[in-house]
């Protein structure tokens, strides 16, 4: 489950319907309901907080998001898209993340969730992390 004060309209979640969990877009956020309104292809449906969780980040929903796997010199596992470059590297009890933009690079630790993927894209992009 997330905390409401973690999403923002762009942020891409899994919504809990009637036991179902299906991948949506955020399209905004109501404080005071302490809900969301996700959209899922056609549809837009209100959730409460406790039934939106985070998206793991893997293989496949980096590869849905227009991802492609990197050959680097390094000991991880490499992602791009276009100029951007996601670097999971597992070196034994230090995991983290190399995330690479044009001259900027920042070092992340506990990146596991789409959606602070998502964040760090924005902050170094200027443009959100969307479906192509």
């Amino acid at each position: 489950m997330l905390k409401l004060t973690e999403l923002k309209a762009g942020d891409i979640v899994l919504a809990d319907f009637e036991g179902q969990m299906r991948v949506g877009d955020v399209l905004d956020v109501s404080w005071g309901d302490k809900k969301a309104l996700i959209a899922h292809n056609e549809s837009e449906f209100w959730y409460e907080i406790n039934n939106i969780y985070a998206v793991p980040l893997d293989h496949d929903i980096l590869t849905e998001l227009g991802f492609s796997r990197a050959n680097g010199n390094t000991t991880g596992t490499v992602y791009q898209r276009g100029p951007f470059t996601l670097e999971i590297v597992d070196n034994g009890q230090d995991n983290h993340s190399l995330l690479h933009y044009r001259d900027e690079t920042r070092h992340v630790h506990g990146l596991k969730y789409l959606h602070q993927l998502q964040k760090h894209y924005k902050g170094m992009t200027n443009f959100e992390l969307t479906w192509p």
